[in-house]
């Protein structure tokens, strides 16, 4: 590819990416503060433990990490909940930690308004109510076999403990935590009004409320009021103030630079190999191949994911070297 060329890709490839993420990764990672400080992700866990009883504690983390991944990004939502996979371990921890992750991965990747979902929506121009509506299934199927069944098979089998540098998890007192309907009316304030945006159009006799729908029902606005509910009911009601606010939401956007990094550098990605005509040599071979479909998507992802991963990972490098030469 001619110079600018390349350079007009990878601009193009950067701000299609963003286009339609960017906002979402923001109030996600905002959204994922305030549950983090107010307790209110360890309220919806405890909840659920006490639910389903502590021995089936990898079911209630795993339902957890679903609801709590359609909001928060997947790195943030580990950081909020892999303490307390911790605090619950009795014998190894696959039992915990893989329910957790399939749900933080597939509410993210399936459920809007989650980044993730509505990226892939965006670019396959797939209806967002309709993205909910086949989510939600395929991300319960998802965590009961990836997470639920094969973290009983594989948990019998590997003996896992606690990392070495994990002490012991002291669980907030259930009387500082904010109630559970709260948290899950809240968490469920953008899924309401997306569905709602797209049940709108099959009603008749309420054009005049349909636009309203549709505004609210927008991805990054659902969000917005969102994170306002929990600014209120997990903030100022628990007793946070302004300030306090602040320095939970300044700290929670800490982590986007190097997400967006990483998601922008995947989409700049696909836009060269498309425009250099790598997709019309690798789609006819992959055709050719008989591989599914499935197996062949998780490959292209996976390989995209770690050549980004290490490009980052050598910049880290390169600019702690350059830091640490005199």
């Amino acid at each position: 590819m001619p110079v600018p060329t390349l350079v007009s890709t990878v601009e193009k490839g950067a701000g299609e990416t963003l286009q339609g993420i960017v906002l979402l990764i923001g109030l996600g990672s905002l959204f994922g503060g305030i549950l983090e400080v107010s307790g209110g992700a360890q309220c919806v866990a405890q909840t659920l433990v006490n639910k389903f009883s502590e021995k089936k504690a990898g079911i209630a983390l795993g339902i957890t990490g679903l609801v709590v991944g359609t909001t928060v990004f997947f790195e943030a939502g580990v950081v909020i909940l892999i303490p307390l996979a911790f605090g619950l371990a009795k014998k190894s921890t696959l039992y915990y930690v893989i329910p957790l992750l399939a749900g933080l991965a597939t509410g993210f990747a399936f459920i809007p308004p989650s980044a993730g979902s509505v990226l892939v929506a965006n670019m396959l121009n797939v209806d967002l109510g309709v993205m909910i509506a086949v989510g939600v299934p395929v991300g319960i199927l998802s965590l009961l076999f990836a997470g639920i069944l094969w973290s009983n098979f594989i948990g019998s089998r590997i003996s896992t403990g606690l990392p070495s540098n994990i002490q012991e998890v002291r669980a907030e007192e259930e009387a500082n935590l904010p109630a559970f309907s709260t948290v899950l009316c809240i968490i469920l304030v953008p899924l309401v009004l997306i569905l709602l945006s797209t049940i709108s159009t099959y009603i008749p006799g309420i054009d005049a409320v349909r636009p309203v729908l549709e505004f609210l029902g927008t991805p990054f606005v659902a969000l917005i009021i969102a994170v306002l509910f929990a600014m209120y009911f997990l903030g100022k009601r628990q007793g946070y103030d302004g300030e306090q606010l602040k320095k939970i939401m300044d700290r929670s956007l800490r982590p986007t630079g190097q997400i967006l990094l990483v998601i922008t550098g995947g989409g700049i990605i696909r836009w060269v190999l498309q425009d250099c005509g790598m997709g019309d040599i690798i789609g006819p071979a992959l055709e050719k191949s008989g591989l599914p479909l499935m197996l062949v998507a998780f490959l292209i992802a996976a390989l995209i994911r770690a050549s980004v991963g290490a490009a980052v990972i050598a910049m880290t490098m390169a600019a702690g070297i350059m830091a640490a030469m005199p």
